[in-house]
C-alpha cells in the first residue's frame, strides 16, 4: 500500500491507492473510514477494495452504522449481537437478517451450509454492517458486479436469491418493516444477469466406467456417491442429507431432503440400497460424512476434479456447459433414460423430480423418435436430382 489517506465527499470516508493492485481506471482504491466509539476512542476500519466493487457511497453506509452502534453501545459488552432479538424494525441490517435466517434454517433442518459457505466468502464483506434500509440502487448495481467478476450468472443469482429469503423472513419475524431491497420488480431498472447454465455434457457408457473404476481406489464414499447419483439422479445437496433413519430396504426407497427443502420419496435398486446400508451409521446420522466425521459441509471432495482432469475429460474445454462436474452425473442419468426409448417426458420429469416440464424437456431431443428417419426424405431427393414433379 503505498500514499496517504485521501478524503472523499463523505465525512469520515477515505482511500489509499495502491502500488501493486490495478483496476480499470489506474491504481486500485482501499476504501477506510474513520469513528469514534462510546468511549471517544478513534477507530480505522478497512471496507475494501475498488475493483471487488466497494465505492465510497457504500463505503459511507459502513461507517453510519458503526457510528450508530457506538451511540448506542453504553460499553464493549453492551454492542448489538447480530442474532439479537431485540433489533430495530427500522435499523435491521443485513447480517441480523442473514444470521436470523441461518438460525431458521438450522432448527428447520434445511441444508444451508453452502449458503452459509456462499455469504461467508462473498457477501459479508460487502453488506454485513449495511442497514437494510440504505440498500441503495448503486449499491445493488455495486455488489452485482463485484460477484460477476468471480462467479457465473447463476451464482450471482442465488447469492441475491439468498439476500431476498433473508430478508423476506426478517419481515416474517419482526425484525424489518419496510420494502425488501433485493425483490427483483418485473419492470424495475435492477436486473440479475441472465442464467445459461444448462449443461450439454452427459457421459458415455465407457466414460461412466471409467470414471468409478478410477475413483474406487482413492475413496470409496465418493465413488459411492457417483454410483448413487448415476443410478438415481439424486443431487448433491440431496445425497449429503441422507441419514441412516432415511433408508428403506423392504419399500425399496431413500427419504430425502430435496432442493427446496421439500420432502420427497426416491426409488432404489436393492444393489443401491445394500452400499448405503454398509455404512455402519445409526439412525440419526450421515450416510456420507466430512473426513472429520458429522455431515458435509463444503461440497463434493476435491478428488473428483482431480481424477476428472487426470482422466482427461475437460481436456481443451472452456464451455463450462461441456465441462464434467459433479451435476452431469444427474445430468448422465436423465440422458441416458431418455435415450433408452423406454420412458416417456412425462415419466422421465417424474424420475427427475422436476416441478415443471419445461425443465425436462431439454432431453426432448435425446428421446428416439420418426423424426430422423423422415430426414431420409431430403437424402433420397439429393440422390435423384432429376426427378422433379
Amino acid at each position: 500500500m503505498a500514499g496517504k489517506y485521501l478524503k472523499t465527499r463523505h465525512k469520515g470516508v477515505f482511500y489509499r491507492e495502491s502500488n501493486a493492485r490495478t483496476c480499470s481506471y489506474g491504481p486500485d482504491r482501499c476504501y477506510v473510514v474513520w469513528y469514534t466509539d462510546a468511549q471517544g476512542k478513534a477507530h480505522w476500519h478497512t471496507v475494501g477494495w475498488h475493483s471487488d466493487g466497494i465505492r465510497a457511497a457504500y463505503a459511507n453506509e459502513v461507517r453510519k452504522q458503526l457510528t450508530d452502534k457506538s451511540d448506542k453501545s453504553q460499553g464493549p459488552d453492551n454492542r448489538e449481537s447480530p442474532t439479537a432479538a431485540s433489533a430495530e424494525p427500522r435499523s435491521c441490517t443485513v447480517g441480523t437478517a442473514i444470521a436470523r435466517y441461518f438460525q431458521w434454517g438450522e432448527a428447520e433442518a434445511k441444508h444451508i451450509a453452502p449458503e452459509k459457505n456462499r455469504y461467508e466468502k462473498h457477501l459479508k464483506a460487502l453488506l454485513d454492517a449495511v442497514p437494510i434500509g440504505s440498500i441503495t440502487l448503486q449499491m445493488l448495481w455495486d455488489v452485482k458486479t463485484s460477484l460477476r467478476r468471480q462467479m457465473s450468472p447463476q451464482t450471482v443469482r442465488h447469492c441475491f436469491g439468498l439476500l431476498r429469503r433473508a430478508v423476506n423472513h426478517a419481515t416474517e419475524v419482526a425484525l424489518w418493516k419496510g420494502e425488501n431491497p433485493f425483490a427483483i420488480r418485473r419492470h424495475g431498472s435492477f436486473k440479475l444477469p441472465r442464467a445459461d447454465n444448462l449443461a450439454t455434457r452427459y457421459l458415455t457408457r465407457r466414460e461412466a466406467r471409467l470414471l468409478l473404476d478410477a475413483l474406487r481406489p482413492r475413496s470409496r464414499q465418493l465413488h459411492d456417491m457417483v454410483l448413487l447419483s448415476l443410478k438415481t439422479g439424486l443431487r448433491a445437496t440431496e445425497i449429503f442429507g441422507i441419514r441412516g433413519q432415511d433408508l428403506d430396504k423392504p419399500a425399496g426407497v431413500i427419504h430425502i431432503i430435496a432442493k427446496g427443502g421439500e420432502a420427497q420419496t426416491v426409488q432404489a435398486s436393492n444393489d443401491i440400497l445394500a452400499i448405503l446400508y454398509a455404512y455402519p451409521r445409526l439412525p440419526g446420522e450421515h450416510v456420507f460424512q466430512s473426513e472429520n466425521g458429522g455431515p458435509i459441509l463444503h461440497g463434493i471432495s476435491e478428488t473428483f476434479d482431480r481424477v476428472v482432469d487426470e482422466l482427461g475429460f475437460n481436456k481443451g474445454l472452456t464451455d463450462p456447459k461441456r465441462r464434467v462436474r459433479f451435476h452431469t452425473i444427474r445430468h448422465t442419468f436423465a440422458s441416458w433414460l431418455a435415450q433408452s426409448g423406454q420412458v416417456t417426458l412425462y415419466e422421465l420429469m417424474g424420475l427427475m423430480r422436476h416441478k415443471r416440464i419445461e425443465m425436462t424437456i431439454r432431453y426432448a431431443h435425446l428421446i428416439p423418435s420418426s423424426q430422423r428417419q423422415k430426414l431420409t426424405i431430403i437424402d433420397n431427393a439429393l440422390l435423384d436430382p432429376d426427378h422433379d414433379s
